[in-house]
Parts: structure tokens; C-alpha cells; sequence
């Protein structure tokens, strides 16, 4: 969520998010879910892109890197598993807005994912992403500063 232009290339890899060890992580922004089925569809749908373009110097650097940087990304590309990561819903708890559903969800037959972000009608949250929404995160006193959010208490 936000501004991607505030981030490198590579931190706005999802399965670099995911697996990556360090700051740089996902983790930064806590990703709930009822079941573990992301990290098993991104590798899958990594197998399964790399079959589509074996050629893409880009993508065969990501899957060596990964696998040469994470030992559950390496377990789970050594059972093989291909497929298409076809929709996820989970809930991201964002440092500013609190919990926001993700839905990712795809166009058969092509590689376009569109991801859409929703918080409870009427909640807190609701008013929260309003508030970034219309402001694009700057308060009256300036942008906001990096931390633990706008919104939170200590």
C-alpha cells in the first residue's frame, strides 16, 4: 500500500518480501492469515513462471537468490509444486490503518494480478484509510514520520 516509488525494485518483490531475511521483510508489516498457503503459492507461481519465460535472466536470479537465502523458499522449490497463484485474501496490519484485507486476484490465461485493499465499512480502520486516502499520509504538521504509525499508541 502506498507509493511504490519509495521503494527499490527489489522490495517491491512480494516473494522477496516473503522470504527475505532481515528489515527488509514483510514481516515489518505483519501479514495474517488462517492457513500458511502463501508461501507454497508463490513458489509454485514462480515454477510456473519460470517455465513460461526460461529466458528471464531477472526471474532465474530471484528463484537462486532465494533459494541461496532462505531454507523454507529452497524446501518448498525442492517438492516441485507448479501452478499459478490464482487469488489470496489475507489481512496486512498496516503501521497507519491497522488491519486491511488483501485480495489478490488474477486474469486467467495472463499474468496481470490486480490487488485490492479494504478495511471494515463504518470501522476505525475505515476512517483511518480515509485519512490516507485524501491526504496521501501527510498531517497539517508535515509528512508522517517512519515508525510504528500515525495511528498508534504507545
Amino acid at each position: 500500500m502506498g507509493d511504490p516509488s519509495a521503494r527499490t525494485h527489489d522490495e517491491r518483490n512480494l516473494a522477496r518480501a516473503v522470504f527475505a531475511p532481515g528489515p527488509s521483510r514483510l514481516a515489518s508489516w505483519p501479514v495474517l492469515q488462517d492457513d500458511d498457503a502463501l508461501k507454497p503459492a508463490l513458489v509454485a507461481d514462480l515454477r510456473s513462471a519460470l517455465i513460461d519465460y526460461p529466458r528471464d535472466r531477472g526471474l532465474t536470479e530471484l528463484v537462486e537468490e532465494l533459494r541461496s537465502t532462505s531454507a523454507e523458499f529452497a524446501r518448498l522449490w525442492d517438492e516441485g509444486t507448479v501452478g499459478p497463484h490464482v487469488s489470496a485474501r489475507k489481512t496486512v496490519v498496516h503501521p497507519q490503518v491497522g488491519e486491511v484485507i488483501c485480495d489478490v486476484l488474477t486474469v486467467p490465461g495472463c499474468d496481470i494480478r490486480l490487488v485490492v485493499h479494504t478495511v471494515a465499512a463504518g470501522s476505525t480502520d475505515a476512517e483511518k484509510m480515509e485519512f490516507l486516502r485524501v491526504t496521501n499520509g501527510v498531517r497539517a504538521d508535515g509528512p508522517t514520520p517512519p515508525g510504528p504509525g500515525l495511528f498508534s499508541t504507545p
